[in-house]
């Protein structure tokens, strides 16, 4: 990815499924290495405005330009590359169960063609990173929700990615192992990924010193630091 300018910046961007306005002229920037919370209520904009970033969907007006690159001019056979520097984290785990916390892991790396040695190598670091490298070998259905989430967040940042999306990802956990989550995301920002997490947990962002976007029926209604 090239170095120049915000690691993520929308212009005027909109988006809407049928009769339904999803994202209107939303205009915002994320820095290279910031770590900053996408909140706002059910059904506020913060999943669709996650997919527009991993391209996973495409913006009808505007435009989304990540690490330089407009999303919105790109050719088709480019996506796969922009990808692969974003890991995605999701609420739902989407783990295999019947594949190991290791092969788990490591099926992104298996996909891009990644050597035997560096898999383990890369797969070893993701699992130190999140605290679960004595669960390599255990399968998604004997590990706790909390474990599982750790699991995901492994195999979102096992490819070093340069951008890190989180959709709702202690909206499953309690409290207590929600903190821990957090903890992870913040070891994983201070290595300098840049990061953006969507949320209704306001415990998840208070007194954290970063910036909040608030998300109101599709619009961007508020920004500040908490």
């Amino acid at each position: 990815m090239e170095p120049a300018g915000p690691m993520i910046h929308f212009q005027n961007v909109s988006k809407e499924y049928e009769n339904l306005t999803a994202l209107h002229d939303l205009t915002f920037s994320v820095e290279r290495g910031e770590m900053v919370f996408l909140t706002g209520p059910s059904g506020s904009g913060k999943t669709t405005l996650l997919k527009l970033i991993y391209v996973a969907e495409m913006p009808d007006h505007g435009s989304i330009t990540i690490a330089g690159w407009d999303t919105t001019t790109l050719r088709e056979a480019s996506i796969p590359f922009i990808r692969r520097n974003i890991g995605v984290v999701f609420q739902d785990f989407r783990l295999l169960d019947n594949r190991n916390v290791f092969e788990n892991v490591s099926l992104a790396l298996r996909i891009r063609g990644v050597g035997e040695r560096e898999i383990k190598s890369r797969v070893a670091d993701a699992l130190k990173t999140v605290n679960l490298r004595h669960k390599a070998d255990s399968y998604p259905r004997r590990l706790s929700g909390g474990e599982q989430q750790r699991v995901v967040i492994a195999r979102a940042i096992v490819a070093e990615p340069t951008v890190l999306l989180a959709d709702e990802p202690t909206g499953n956990l309690d409290s207590e192992t929600a903190e821990g989550v957090m903890r992870t995301f913040k070891d994983i920002h201070a290595k300098g990924t840049t990061i953006l997490v969507a949320t209704h947990n306001r415990d998840l962002y208070r007194n954290s010193g970063k910036r909040i976007f608030r998300l109101h029926g599709g619009a961007l209604v508020g920004e500040e630091v908490c």
